[in-house]
């Protein structure tokens, strides 16, 4: 197998290779596979393309022009119906076959001199930007020779070749003549910047000039970073080595024009073929009114924390009073409808609070005021908070606590919201006479709770989308609600660094399950 050191240069040579070759897509597919197959000493295998309706494109195989190609290719239309390439095509994953004697997702085949019928193979999938060019597979006599480095490098291999392919298609599809080069560029609504690989402007079109308040001339040969910062991508990549091996890259910056205030930008860039040139392509997208419209609703939701928060309260606690003053009047109508608006104004108050928690939280901006916390006090006091629903649908709330938790160091009343939260939606969903189970039990350096209704269940598809705002599963006689509290239960757990999820079948009820990371202290049931 190959060392580290050889696969960096291999990824390398293959680059440079593509890099040379003329811009078709034949041609580089045709080069990437050749180079491929000989690095790794193969001689099967090759590539199979695919249109944007995910039929066959086109099949390049390994040493094609040496007889029988028409034989040849019914094999690999095998591979591509029944076999590997379709597995790796339809799951966009790269799939490893260790064994083609015994995998089933090798089919059976004619005997071919030109495919083995024993060994491994590969099938990885060329995808970029959400569009599927094709599938590199390669097959080896030897079982298991595809090992973890191995299949690393061809991944590798896979975004370099998906590249060149995207941008062999585009230069391909790009008009010739002067008139559409001037619709397409020049009168483009967008700033576009065109750079050589070492980031040298060298043309810009007219919306770029107006934006940076630059004259053309003053422009060519200044250096990208003359323009706007380029920074490092979040694990420290230089964004100019992903360009150059064909990446595209997005990133927030500040661009800089030659006089006036910097204007907030959101930079695409990515490598073309363009011109009978090599270069990097640089869209600005000026977001000063976007920066705008989130400061309107900052301050909207200030408002409606500050405006809105205070006179809920008031008129909750004014309610709650009069019930209280009011309970031993006999006045039985009264009192329902005093209980029917305290309840209402609760509801209400809770919707305004998750909206603005939902706020922070998606900004990374959530007030926590951690403190070690215990498990058994939150559980208790949730449970509390709900049993007069669970009685008034006539449903049982049972328990399966373990003796012994970790304490949690966490802001309690945030946790206490999303333990009632899930609680809440069971008793939602659970019919009258149901049983929800509340659970907690110490995992791995975690403590995971647990929340079983006997609902009619959530299908597969939903079971992520719910925890979205605004999103709720929806069936015949579904409660009503504006889908938020899964929403903030799930920024609300992620925020304390746990994780929430649920497991769930249609008409089998639902688990909501989410963690928190323990501290050390143990507590017990009677803590």
């Amino acid at each position: 197998m190959l060392s580290e050191r050889q696969r960096l240069e291999a990824l390398y040579s293959i680059a440079a290779a593509l890099r040379r070759q003329d811009a078709s897509a034949p041609a580089v597919l045709q080069t990437a596979v050749s180079l491929t197959a000989s690095l790794l000493g193969i001689h099967h295998g090759g590539v199979v393309t695919f249109h944007k309706d995910d039929k066959t494109n086109d099949i390049f195989v390994l040493g094609e022009n040496a007889g029988q190609p028409d034989t040849r290719r019914q094999v690999w239309y095998r591979l591509i119906a029944h076999g590997l390439v379709g597995y790796a095509h339809h799951a966009r994953r790269t799939i490893v076959v260790r064994d083609i004697s015994t995998d089933p997702r090798w089919p059976r085949l004619p005997e071919t001199p030109f495919i083995p019928t024993q060994g491994s193979a590969v099938g990885v999938p060329l995808e970029k930007n959400g569009h599927m060019y094709g599938v590199l597979a390669l097959i080896h006599p030897e079982v298991d020779f595809f090992d973890a480095g191995t299949v690393e490098m061809l991944e590798a291999i896979g975004d370099i070749l998906s590249a060149n392919i995207g941008n062999a298609i585009a230069f391909n599809t790009t008009p010739k003549d002067e008139n559409r080069y001037q619709w397409l560029f020049e009168d483009a609504v967008v700033p576009i910047i065109i750079t050589d690989l070492d980031g040298y402007i060298v043309d810009v079109n007219r919306k770029a000039c107006e934006f940076l308040r630059y004259k053309r001339q003053d422009l060519l040969q200044l250096p990208i970073t003359a323009i706007h910062r380029m920074g490092t991508g979040p694990v420290g990549v230089n964004r100019f080595e992903s360009l150059q091996m064909g990446k595209e890259v997005e990133f927030k910056t500040a661009a800089w024009p030659s006089e006036g205030a910097d204007i907030p930008v959101i930079v695409r860039a990515r490598r073309l073929f363009f011109n009978d040139h090599d270069v990097i392509a640089w869209v600005e997208q000026d977001v000063s009114a976007q920066m705008e419209l989130d400061q309107l609703r900052q301050d909207l939701a200030a408002m409606v924390y500050h405006d809105l928060r205070g006179p809920l309260h008031t008129i909750y606690g004014s309610l709650s009073t009069l019930s209280r003053l009011l309970a031993s009047s006999g006045q039985k109508t009264i009192l329902d409808l005093l209980d029917v608006g305290v309840r209402s104004t609760r509801q209400l108050s809770r919707m305004v609070e998750s909206l603005l928690d939902i706020q922070r939280l998606e900004e990374g901006k959530a007030v926590l005021d951690p403190k070690p916390t215990s498990m058994h006090s939150l559980l208790a006091n949730a449970a509390q908070l709900i049993q007069p629903m669970a009685l008034e649908s006539n449903q049982r709330l049972l328990f399966n606590l373990d003796g012994e938790l970790p304490f949690v160091t966490v802001d309690a009343d945030m946790i206490l919201r999303v333990i009632t939260n899930l609680l809440e939606n069971a008793v939602k969903y659970t019919p009258m006479g149901g049983a929800i189970k509340l659970g907690a039990e110490a995992v791995e350096g975690s403590v995971r709770i647990s929340v079983e209704d006997s609902g009619p269940g959530i299908p597969k598809h939903m079971q992520r989308q719910i925890f979205d705002k605004f999103s709720r599963v929806k069936y015949r006689d579904a409660p009503k609600g504006v889908g938020l509290g899964l929403a903030f239960c799930r920024l609300a757990v992620e925020a304390h660094g746990g994780q929430i999820w649920v497991e769930s079948e249609p008409g089998q009820g639902s688990v909501f399950h989410f963690t928190l990371p323990a501290t050390r202290q143990l507590e017990t049931a009677s803590a």
